[in-house]
């Protein structure tokens, strides 16, 4: 046998080690990713029940007492915030919290707007359901396969149709009353792990993805580096969309705030608590959508999630 046979090539000896490095490297934080995960999921419901605004207050409060984190100006702009509405409703911080918070606060709306003596319910739920019946052909034509995303189209046409017996879909049977969401049916419906919340939830992220599509020129200038992870700087609406909006769990940033109220048709108001508002400065609130949508929803904004505002 050779000395050539028997030496140790250090390069390829050093490339392994590396390799065997960053494999462990890389299962050991896919493992801790899915600890938080698991931990999210056990700990925080989907939606929560209807919260008084103060319990938000207190808990800053508690933190400033046990000095955890310096919350003085989030427990300032948590007090002006209960100036102007009365409940939230928290939503489960797994990087989905938008289109879930949204998602639950339209429907919710629809069912006190059918409820209330306001005309207009019924042709407000009439509207959302011819826009999730059309929704799969705006889909397709932005060249998704209709047989892949056919399942989570026809759970939010099902969803937005049980929201009440007398929808467009004319059917009166027993069946189709009993069917018929209450609040009550809707908050359970809406906290099923891995059932229509998440089939729905994913759908909104398409019909974002396809609206910001639908005219790159405008919304390529809404892209900046603080929306995607590695910047944003060079990217295209296609390959942000393929990044940051249709894989679930990514966070939300303005731009497909303002791409899913638009093309739901949906006003959205989103009082912002960053920590800025603190020392009498009092909160930013911005507006996105239709300005003549009959419906509007109110948001909270903190650093990274949304939860749903009560007036």
């Amino acid at each position: 046998m050779t000395d050539e046979q028997t030496t140790t090539n250090p390069i390829t000896s050093t490339t392994n080690t590396n390799q065997d490095e960053e494999l462990i490297q890389r299962k050991q934080t896919e493992t801790q990713l899915q600890n938080i995960q698991n931990e999210i999921r056990d700990t925080q419901p989907l939606t929560s029940e209807l919260l008084p605004l103060s319990s938000l207050t207190a808990s800053f409060q508690r933190e400033e007492e046990e000095e955890k984190t310096s919350s003085s100006s989030f427990k300032e702009e948590s007090q002006t915030l209960e100036s102007k509405y009365k409940y939230l409703r928290k939503v489960r911080g797994d990087g989905n919290c938008y289109y879930r918070a949204f998602l639950y606060a339209v429907c919710e709306n629809v069912l006190l707007l059918l409820g209330s003596s306001k005309d207009g319910g019924e042709v407000e739920l009439n509207r959302l359901i011819e826009l999730a019946k059309n929704s799969i052909d705006l889909v397709t034509q932005r060249g998704y396969d209709r047989s892949t995303i056919e399942m989570f189209y026809e759970e939010l046409v099902d969803l937005f149709t049980s929201l009440s017996s007398s929808s467009s879909s004319n059917d009166t049977s027993s069946q189709q009353q009993q069917q018929q969401l209450t609040q009550s049916t809707l908050h359970t419906t809406l906290n099923e792990e891995n059932a229509m919340s998440d089939y729905c939830t994913w759908y909104l992220r398409l019909l974002t993805a396809c609206h910001l599509k639908s005219d790159p020129d405008r919304f390529i200038h809404f892209l900046d580096v603080e929306d995607c992870p590695g910047g944003a700087i060079g990217m295209d609406v296609p390959t942000f969309c393929s990044r940051e909006v249709e894989p679930m769990g990514r966070e939300c940033s303005m731009v497909q705030v303002l791409a899913l109220a638009e093309v739901m048709g949906v006003r959205v108001v989103i009082e912002y608590m960053d920590g800025r508002g603190g020392g009498g400065g009092g909160l930013v609130c911005h507006e996105f959508g239709p300005e003549d949508a009959k419906m509007k929803i109110f948001l909270l904004y903190r650093p990274g999630h949304y939860d749903i505002l009560y007036k």
